[in-house]
């Protein structure tokens, strides 16, 4: 079976400076490549199921053609294959701007009362209405919360990680699986999964999307602690690379972003020991074109998470989130050039303001209490948490996540996924204050989500997800902030 076969590539992590990438990112030797196309020659076909219905695989089932040798690589294959075509679920041109987000049972320690299945809802992101929602339900005693969901950039698919038990991203032994939903039908096109037989996989856990340097559509997908894979959305969700841990050693959370350029990508340094050795993690920066790895390190406490990119792409910031700090990478220098206290305890995900003026941290409470409902706020230009009165914001929320900024600069609002209290809050950026709080349709926890715009006939484009703007919107934050600072004395 393709999940069963061994990574090819030697261990590469050394203890800084810059690496060639492992085959994964540069392409693989002649003899690797027989060797590989040997396993699917001899690899029997996947499952295929029609209009829903789970069914065993036919004994003589076709090869899909999916497979590739990053695929394998990074012990990734398809559980089946889906009729997702049907009527519309909903009126794209009675919605054309909406956001689209997860929902699941929620954590074991605060879960939903109503809700027991993963799912994706689709809300107006102008009238703060859902328009729609599903639910899938894949056989399992108990189906993981998702912890992630993903837009590809034309708006066409949508991506939701689950597994049997509690959570997708320790998903049960061979039960790991990413949905694929046709965003326009909300029914499932194909399921992904790995193999743990190797010991390398646990389970999915965020998604992202973004347009690499050549234009080029892609989705960032991670499990979480062993393996990064880039999809390609267009060619069937295909793998063109997979990064493992032998290609740049211990792996951080998976919040892994991609830059405004779509030329680097950045992952989390860290691991049980690092933490317990008190030595240092950091960021992994892959360039995506050159196959080359810089490692930043310098995070005292161990265990860096969410991530955000200035629009020009100078600076990253990085959140902390057992030490309660905010880093500052200059990405010239490649090296950590400030750190700050995040306001908050146990940051999460980070977002910034439509003038990068201001940095906001999702007060988690990561490695502590996990039920944190309170957002800090950090002034960029002294690189300190603001000393206002209402500092930190309380926005009324438990396991906040993600903030994810309104597309349109005139609204000015941060959309917050609460999964302990089964919302998505809306923030008032100009008054901190809650503008709308949106329930989950079925009362389920939401971990994070992405906005989209779309014409009339589903066409469509993703404006900003957990990974950030894109380049629409990455274009137009830069505008802004020039002119900030052109209108200072």
């Amino acid at each position: 079976m393709i999940g069963n076969s061994k990574p090819v590539g030697r261990r590469l992590f050394l203890a800084g400076g810059t690496l060639t990438l492992a085959a994964a990112c540069t392409g693989v030797s002649q003899k690797e490549y027989d060797a590989l196309k040997a396993q699917l020659e001899a690899t029997k076909g996947q499952t295929v199921v029609q209009a829903g219905n789970l069914q065993p695989a036919p004994a003589a089932a076709q090869l899909t053609g999916w497979d590739t040798p990053q695929s394998i690589r990074g012990d990734l294959r398809v559980a089946a294959t889906y009729d997702s075509s049907g009527p519309d679920a909903w009126s794209a041109r009675d919605h054309p701007l909406v956001y689209v987000a997860s929902e699941g049972k929620g954590y074991a320690h605060r879960p939903s009362g109503t809700n027991s299945l993963p799912g994706v809802q689709i809300i107006d992101a102008n009238t703060k209405k859902v328009v729609a929602s599903a639910l899938f339900d894949l056989g399992f005693k108990t189906h993981g919360t998702p912890h992630g969901l993903g837009i590809s950039p034309d708006g066409k698919w949508l991506y939701v990680a689950t597994g049997e038990g509690d959570h997708a991203m320790t998903a049960a032994e061979g039960t790991a699986r990413l949905l694929i939903v046709n965003a326009r039908t909300l029914k499932l096109a194909m399921t992904l999964t790995t193999d743990r037989s190797s010991g390398r996989l646990r389970g999915f856990h965020h998604i992202e999307a973004f347009k690499d340097w050549q234009g080029q559509d892609r989705i960032l997908m991670q499990d979480q602690s062993t393996t990064r894979w880039i999809l390609d959305p267009k060619d069937n969700h295909r793998v063109v690379k997979a990064i493992t841990l032998d290609d740049v050693g211990p792996m951080g959370h998976p919040y892994s972003t991609v830059d405004p350029s779509g030329k680097f990508l950045y992952m989390n340094i860290s691991s049980p020991e690092i933490r317990e050795a008190g030595g240092l993690a950091g960021v992994a920066k892959v360039d995506l074109e050159k196959g080359t790895i810089t490692q930043i390190l310098g995070m005292h406490a161990g265990n860096p998470i969410g991530m955000v990119h200035t629009a020009d792409g100078k600076f990253t910031y990085v959140a902390e989130g057992h030490g309660s700090v905010v880093y500052k990478i200059d990405n010239a220098q490649n090296k950590i050039v400030g750190s700050t206290s995040a306001g908050v305890a146990g940051p999460y995900g980070l977002a910034l303001n439509w003038d990068e003026s201001e940095l906001y941290a999702m007060g988690k409470g990561e490695g502590s209490h996990n039920t944190g409902g309170v957002v800090g706020v950090i002034d960029t230009k002294t690189f300190r948490p603001t000393q206002l009165f209402d500092q930190p914001m309380n926005i009324g929320g438990s396991i906040i996540d993600h903030g994810i900024v309104h597309p349109d600069p005139n609204v000015n609002e941060m959309w917050v996924s609460s999964a302990g209290t089964w919302e998505t809050i809306v923030v008032d950026l100009a008054t901190r204050k809650v503008k709308a709080r949106i329930p989950s349709p079925n009362g389920g926890d939401t971990h994070n989500g992405g906005f989209v715009r779309y014409n009339s006939d589903f066409t469509g484009e993703l404006l900003a997800d957990m990974g950030g703007p894109q380049r629409d919107m990455y274009a137009t934050r830069k505008e802004r902030v020039a002119k900030l600072a052109a209108a200072k004395p």
